[in-house]
Protein backbone atom coordinates (compact mmCIF):
# COMPACT_ATOMS: atom_id res chain seq x y z
CA UNK A 1 0.00 0.00 0.00
CA UNK A 2 0.88 3.38 -0.93
CA UNK A 3 2.53 5.61 1.97
CA UNK A 4 1.09 9.65 2.87
CA UNK A 5 5.30 9.36 1.83
CA UNK A 6 5.56 8.07 -1.05
CA UNK A 7 2.66 10.03 -2.31
CA UNK A 8 3.24 13.46 -1.28
CA UNK A 9 6.69 13.32 -1.81
CA UNK A 10 6.05 12.10 -5.64
CA UNK A 11 3.77 15.48 -5.80
CA UNK A 12 6.79 18.00 -4.84
CA UNK A 13 8.72 15.87 -7.42
CA UNK A 14 6.12 17.10 -9.87
CA UNK A 15 6.15 20.46 -8.51
CA UNK A 16 10.13 20.35 -8.98
CA UNK A 17 9.58 19.40 -12.83
CA UNK A 18 7.32 21.88 -13.28
CA UNK A 19 9.81 24.68 -11.86
CA UNK A 20 12.48 23.19 -14.31
CA UNK A 21 9.92 23.60 -17.29
CA UNK A 22 10.45 27.56 -16.29
CA UNK A 23 13.46 27.73 -15.95
CA UNK A 24 14.48 25.93 -19.59
CA UNK A 25 11.96 28.78 -20.94
CA UNK A 26 13.63 31.53 -19.51
CA UNK A 27 17.23 30.12 -20.15
CA UNK A 28 15.24 30.16 -24.16
CA UNK A 29 14.16 33.21 -24.05
CA UNK A 30 10.52 32.04 -24.58
CA UNK A 31 8.57 34.33 -22.13
CA UNK A 32 5.29 33.20 -22.70
CA UNK A 33 5.90 29.35 -22.48
CA UNK A 34 7.41 30.66 -19.29
CA UNK A 35 4.90 32.23 -17.41
CA UNK A 36 2.51 29.18 -19.28
CA UNK A 37 4.46 26.45 -17.42
CA UNK A 38 4.85 28.54 -14.05
CA UNK A 39 1.20 29.00 -13.83
CA UNK A 40 1.10 25.44 -13.82
CA UNK A 41 3.45 25.21 -11.60
CA UNK A 42 2.16 28.12 -9.32
CA UNK A 43 -1.45 25.93 -9.76
CA UNK A 44 0.18 22.67 -8.34
CA UNK A 45 1.46 24.55 -5.66
CA UNK A 46 -1.07 26.29 -4.33
CA UNK A 47 -3.18 23.02 -4.95
CA UNK A 48 -0.67 20.98 -3.14
CA UNK A 49 -0.54 23.29 -0.03
CA UNK A 50 -4.51 23.40 0.03
CA UNK A 51 -4.53 19.43 -0.21
CA UNK A 52 -2.23 18.90 3.35
CA UNK A 53 -4.04 22.49 5.08
CA UNK A 54 -7.39 21.07 4.54
CA UNK A 55 -6.99 17.29 4.58
CA UNK A 56 -4.15 16.04 6.14
CA UNK A 57 -3.04 18.72 8.51
CA UNK A 58 -6.50 18.61 10.22
CA UNK A 59 -6.82 15.11 10.65
CA UNK A 60 -3.30 14.77 11.87
CA UNK A 61 -3.93 17.07 14.30
CA UNK A 62 -7.35 15.55 15.64
CA UNK A 63 -5.54 12.12 15.48
CA UNK A 64 -2.41 13.58 17.57
CA UNK A 65 -3.79 16.52 19.67
CA UNK A 66 -0.50 18.47 18.26
CA UNK A 67 -1.77 21.65 17.16
CA UNK A 68 1.19 23.89 17.68
CA UNK A 69 3.85 21.98 16.17
CA UNK A 70 4.93 20.75 12.72
CA UNK A 71 1.76 21.55 11.13
CA UNK A 72 1.73 24.83 12.46
CA UNK A 73 5.50 25.47 10.54
CA UNK A 74 4.38 23.84 7.44
CA UNK A 75 1.35 26.59 7.27
CA UNK A 76 3.79 29.66 7.63
CA UNK A 77 5.84 28.12 5.66
CA UNK A 78 3.55 27.88 2.83
CA UNK A 79 2.28 31.21 3.58
CA UNK A 80 5.68 32.90 2.89
CA UNK A 81 6.15 30.63 -0.48
CA UNK A 82 2.80 31.95 -1.62
CA UNK A 83 4.27 35.39 -1.44
CA UNK A 84 7.25 34.31 -3.59
CA UNK A 85 4.80 32.47 -5.93
CA UNK A 86 3.33 35.92 -6.67
CA UNK A 87 6.28 37.97 -6.35
CA UNK A 88 7.85 35.74 -8.85
CA UNK A 89 4.60 35.71 -10.82
CA UNK A 90 4.49 39.25 -11.08
CA UNK A 91 7.96 39.67 -12.38
CA UNK A 92 7.34 37.31 -15.14
CA UNK A 93 4.41 39.40 -15.97
CA UNK A 94 6.71 42.17 -16.62
CA UNK A 95 9.70 40.48 -17.90
CA UNK A 96 11.95 41.18 -15.44
CA UNK A 97 14.06 38.38 -15.32
CA UNK A 98 16.42 39.52 -12.30
CA UNK A 99 13.47 40.19 -10.07
CA UNK A 100 11.86 37.00 -11.21
CA UNK A 101 15.26 35.06 -10.40
CA UNK A 102 15.85 36.46 -6.91
CA UNK A 103 12.46 35.22 -5.94
CA UNK A 104 12.50 31.98 -7.67
CA UNK A 105 15.92 31.41 -6.16
CA UNK A 106 14.63 32.24 -2.62
CA UNK A 107 11.71 29.96 -3.18
CA UNK A 108 13.68 26.94 -4.63
CA UNK A 109 15.71 27.11 -1.30
CA UNK A 110 12.59 27.52 0.82
CA UNK A 111 10.45 24.30 -1.21
CA UNK A 112 13.74 22.44 -0.46
CA UNK A 113 14.15 22.83 3.03
CA UNK A 114 10.17 22.71 3.69
CA UNK A 115 10.23 19.33 1.52
CA UNK A 116 13.16 17.85 3.96
CA UNK A 117 10.72 18.39 6.69
CA UNK A 118 7.67 16.92 5.46
CA UNK A 119 9.58 14.23 3.22
CA UNK A 120 11.58 13.18 7.00
CA UNK A 121 9.37 14.33 9.90
CA UNK A 122 6.20 15.25 8.83
CA UNK A 123 4.72 12.80 6.74
CA UNK A 124 5.89 10.26 8.21
CA UNK A 125 4.86 10.93 11.60
CA UNK A 126 1.20 11.00 9.23
CA UNK A 127 1.67 7.78 8.29
CA UNK A 128 2.25 6.27 11.96
CA UNK A 129 -0.51 8.49 13.35
CA UNK A 130 -2.92 8.20 10.40
CA UNK A 131 -2.32 4.27 9.55
CA UNK A 132 -6.10 3.59 9.82
CA UNK A 133 -6.91 6.11 7.78
CA UNK A 134 -4.44 6.30 4.12
CA UNK A 135 -6.79 4.12 2.46
CA UNK A 136 -9.41 6.61 1.97
CA UNK A 137 -7.48 9.83 2.75
CA UNK A 138 -4.96 8.85 -0.05
CA UNK A 139 -7.74 8.80 -2.29
CA UNK A 140 -9.31 12.04 -0.77
CA UNK A 141 -5.86 14.08 -1.64
CA UNK A 142 -5.14 12.49 -4.93
CA UNK A 143 -9.11 14.16 -6.03
CA UNK A 144 -7.88 17.45 -4.48
CA UNK A 145 -4.55 17.37 -6.58
CA UNK A 146 -6.94 15.96 -9.33
CA UNK A 147 -9.12 18.49 -9.29
CA UNK A 148 -6.50 21.22 -9.44
CA UNK A 149 -5.02 19.12 -12.96
CA UNK A 150 -2.15 18.13 -10.62
CA UNK A 151 -2.20 14.42 -9.94
CA UNK A 152 1.11 12.72 -8.10
CA UNK A 153 1.92 9.33 -9.58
Amino acid sequence: MQTITDFLSADHRSCDELLVAVEHALADGKWEFAQAAFARFHDGMLHHFSAEESLLFPLFEQSTGIYRGPTQVMRAEHAQMRQLLDAAAAALAARDADDYAGNAETLLIMMQQHNVKEENVLYPMCDQHLAAQTPTLLPELQQVLAAHGEVAP
